[in-house]
């Protein structure tokens, strides 16, 4: 199971049921001739339709792009800069059509995604986050090693399967939660900064929980429920949420509940909810102060073939122009960026990870682990390319444990290895390429 444990801050209330912020929540209340999305896994989307798809307007969507943009309210009008884009490598249909099931490159940070529908009759386009639970539910009361299935939830109110009409997705986990189970959730809790202390409280008894500093104990409740106490000694990162609850025909369904000691400073906004797989150290990370030298005066012809050469290694990894290695950026406008921009990114490549070149530790069921920067390949497979250009290619179906990283895949300390004229000289040649 993935966890992404603590990597981005926000704020929270007191004693607030946990409601989520999602896309996916706000499509629940969405009339039933829209289409809604959510994401399933890293490397998925799911799509409610209000009909039936022609198979021919599904199979168009391989090869079109999902953009991504900054955080924020509606749509992205078309003057927006995408953050970056994902490919749809896949796309089938269940349900007589009315459930889309999309294969894509990984989601790379908390943004708004614009899936387009424009070729689905008058869908147009649809907006998810991923912002939310994964909900995790296990057959049986001695569930095995592997779930019966995986879906995203809205919040921690399991009554979320049921709310969308659309979907009879949705309505097969609602039945499913009415069997006797295990039901597991998933999710980075973002809260204020500082010491916080409170109280986790579900109508359904809680089996295990994982949640703040040091061990949580379950408590029974006269209702039938249980509660749990927490502590978290500094939430200024995101806290990692574990919970299990038994599922029943006879097993109440409700909100789960945050109940935080104390009040709630002015400004203070809910709890955020972000699933477990999404690494938000892009959207938090603060250029650190640096010093930037004198790099005027290179000659772009040495750079040229300094940023070739065996010795620099850049292009074993970026293109310039049509020429180089695809691991990272294209390089051929960064120059536009300044040259500030440029030397910062060479001596803290981390501080500016490019969305789209986001690493990831990937794990296989037979115990193999490779690590780097992951693509679609088709609707069955991705491919890790490593920092040294090599590419291997994995079933999707053997992947254990999908984590991504918080530093970027170029080597740290590049500016003493190429010297200061050499550096200087590169940077001539990319402020060349972008006509600067």
């Amino acid at each position: 199971m993935i966890a992404a444990r603590r990597l981005a801050r926000a704020s929270c209330s007191a004693a607030v049921v946990l409601l989520g912020l999602i896309a996916v929540a706000a499509s629940a209340r969405a009339p039933d001739d829209a289409a809604t999305a959510w994401t399933s896994g890293p490397l998925d989307v799911v799509v409610a339709l209000p009909g039936p798809a022609d198979p021919a307007a599904v199979a168009a969507l391989v090869g079109r792009t999902i953009p991504y943009y900054e955080e924020g309210v509606g749509t992205p009008d078309a003057a927006a800069e995408p953050l970056g884009a994902l490919k749809v490598a896949g796309a089938r249909a269940e349900d007589d059509g009315r459930t889309l099931i999309l294969a894509t490159d990984p989601h790379p940070r908390p943004a708004r995604y614009v899936l387009p529908l424009d070729g689905l009759g008058r869908l147009g386009k649809v907006v998810y986050t991923l912002d939310g639970v994964e909900a995790s539910w296990s057959a049986g009361a001695e569930p095995g090693p592997e779930p019966t299935w995986k879906d995203g939830l809205p919040d921690l109110d399991v009554r979320g399967f049921g709310r969308l009409a659309t979907s009879p997705r949705r309505a097969r986990r609602a039945a499913d939660l009415r069997k006797p189970g295990r039901l597991r959730l998933d999710a980075q809790v973002v809260l204020d900064a500082g010491k916080v202390e409170g109280t986790i409280g579900s109508p359904a008894e809680i089996v295990e929980c994982l949640f703040g500093d040091g061990e949580n104990t379950i408590e029974k409740t006269e209702s039938g429920g249980s509660r749990v106490k927490f502590t978290i000694a500094d939430a200024s990162q995101p806290v990692f949420l574990s919970l299990t609850v038994a599922t029943g025909p006879d097993v109440p369904a409700g909100p789960i509940r945050i109940d935080l000691d104390g009040a709630a400073p002015a400004g203070s906004k809910p709890p955020r909810f972000l699933l477990p797989w999404v690494s938000s150290a892009l959207a938090t990370s603060k250029p650190e102060p640096l010093a930037i030298p004198d790099l005027a005066g290179g000659d772009p012809a040495k750079g040229e073939e300094a940023f070739f050469s065996k010795e620099a290694l850049c292009s074993q990894c970026h293109v310039v122009r049509g020429k180089g290695g695809q691991v990272g950026p294209d390089l051929t406008t960064i120059g536009r960026k300044g040259v500030e921009h440029l030397y910062r990114s060479i001596a803290v490549p981390t501080e500016s990870i490019t969305p789209d070149f986001v690493t990831y530790t990937v794990s296989l069921k037979d115990g193999r682990v490779a690590a780097g920067v992951v693509r679609a390949e088709g609707p069955d497979a991705i491919r890790v390319v490593d920092a040294e250009a090599k590419s291997a290619t994995f079933p999707r179906a053997e992947i254990e444990e999908f984590r991504p990283g918080t530093t970027s895949i170029m080597p740290v300390g590049l500016v003493p290895v190429l010297g200061e004229a050499r550096l200087r000289d590169i940077v001539a040649y990319l402020m060349k390429t972008s006509g600067k």
